[in-house]
């Protein structure tokens, strides 16, 4: 089972601008880079305990879950 990714296009559908969310990930241990590049851990969102990161994991794991429903 993969690890469900976190990335821009689910933080974009909740209507989260790219300034802030770049701001946010300063000095954290996954970066603006990677968060728009492969991802990050929807579960490393979760556990910071941020409202709005913890929304982001959860449209994460939504896309993750429709996308194995149209894959079976």
């Amino acid at each position: 089972m993969s690890e469900v990714m976190a990335r821009l296009e689910h933080a974009r559908r909740l209507g989260y601008c790219a300034r802030g969310m770049r701001r946010w990930f300063e000095g954290r241990e996954y970066g603006w880079q990677a968060f728009i590049t492969t991802g990050v851990p929807a579960d490393w969102l979760r556990a910071t305990g941020d409202a709005m990161a913890i929304r982001v994991a959860e449209e994460a794991e939504r896309d993750d879950a429709v996308r194995k429903v149209k894959v079976s």
